[in-house]
């Protein structure tokens, strides 16, 4: 089954309004890559511009570490635990 990726506004982009939404679909489709060995992964759409935001497997592990912070400061550590696992595969 093919992941459907979030379709956020720019100006929710831009304000960081739906970090949750975008570290979480970042999460879902490094692993999805990881496992198919893909050499970048969609992490989201823009509403209205026909922009895909598409993340190189070189940036994979620094969008991961930013998501953990992301998940530490709200105290997920078992998205975190998910996340470390992730990481060690790369």
């Amino acid at each position: 089954m093919t992941r459907k990726i979030p379709i956020i506004s720019l100006e929710d982009f831009e304000a960081k309004a739906k970090k949750r939404q975008v570290y979480k679909s970042l999460v879902e489709s490094v692993t999805e890559g990881v496992k198919l060995k893909l050499e970048s992964v969609n992490i989201a759409e823009i509403k209205n511009h026909d922009v895909i935001i598409s993340v190189p497997k070189t940036e994979w592990k620094g969008g991961l570490e930013n998501a953990m912070n992301y998940y530490i400061e709200r105290e997920e550590y078992e998205e975190c635990s998910k996340i470390k696992k992730l990481i060690e595969k790369l």
